[in-house]
């Protein structure tokens, strides 16, 4: 993977604009890992914020959470939702404003958000079924596994419209489309950027091998996570990741993880019965 990485950088090494998280949600992220942690000081962060303040109450009254009351505070919202959802909730705010200030390019970018936050429930569900934790880790492991695509569309124009083409003229995968064009796949962009972002390893890896988790060696499992959760999700029509060619499971990712081919039927169901908290995040965040 090294040698990947090595590439991507060497293909973006003119591009003086890579987005970095915004320094609230740097903070955020600092913060929620103290042991010293405190609702009251992640709720001061967020409060000076007033955007993502904004965010934080419409997700906490969203159906993905289910809260049983109206929730009018910061303070009460954070404390609710505990610093782990709320780690998430600030860098998906910040993935949200990347993919949503990036042109198309031929990839629909409204879909792929909303395929990315399914990928990242799916995760989620997928890793309490296999009893994985933290399960905030991998909801934010699905929800950034396509941040590459984002950073292809955004800087390498060109690229993107070749890659797009292609995966409709010869009805093939985009990853097969991104190798042909770019000899490196979205995976590896994404996990570029992750590390760029000093995220730990295990989400670095989950990112880059969410295709092919075995790759992932000590962190296959949330790798294997991930590509499940991107199976369902397509299998669930949710967003789209770029092309619809069908996959079919590869039962040693699959049995890495104790899951067998009717587990997924399980795991979709469970998909679908969340569809409308789903659809409730991404839209939740759609304001600033």
């Amino acid at each position: 993977m090294q040698t990947e990485l090595e590439r991507v950088a060497r293909i973006l090494a003119q591009v003086e604009d890579i987005p970095t998280l915004p320094t609230t949600v740097t903070e955020v992220l600092r913060v929620a890992e103290s042991p010293n942690c405190s609702a009251a000081d992640l709720s001061r962060l967020v409060s000076a914020d007033p955007p993502l303040a904004a965010r934080v109450l419409r997700l906490a009254n969203s159906a993905y959470y289910g809260f049983p009351r109206s929730i009018s505070a910061v303070l009460q919202a954070v404390t609710l939702l505990g610093s782990s959802t709320l780690r998430n909730v600030a860098l998906s705010a910040a993935a949200f404003d990347l993919f949503h200030t990036t042109k198309d390019r031929g990839l629909d970018m409204e879909a792929l958000w909303r395929h990315s936050v399914a990928v990242a429930a799916a995760s989620r569900i997928v890793a309490r079924r296999v009893r994985y934790t933290p399960l905030e880790k991998a909801f934010t492991a699905g929800l950034l596994h396509d941040i590459g695509k984002v950073i292809i569309a955004r800087y390498l124009h060109g690229s993107a419209g070749r890659i797009v083409s292609l995966v409709h003229s010869e009805k093939i995968t985009v990853v097969d489309a991104e190798q042909r064009v770019l000899g490196v796949s979205h995976a590896a962009f994404g996990a570029w950027l992750a590390a760029r972002w000093a995220f730990p390893p295990p989400l670095v890896d989950a990112i880059a091998f969410h295709h092919n988790p075995a790759q992932a060696e000590e962190n296959t499992p949330l790798a294997a996570i991930v590509y499940v959760a991107d199976l369902i999700t397509r299998r669930a029509n949710i967003g789209s990741g770029g092309d619809d060619i069908e996959r079919d499971p590869h039962l040693p990712t699959l049995q890495t993880l104790d899951l067998t081919e009717a587990d997924l039927d399980d795991l979709h169901d469970a998909l679908c019965a969340h569809q409308d908290g789903v659809e409730g995040f991404a839209a939740a965040l759609a304001h600033r």
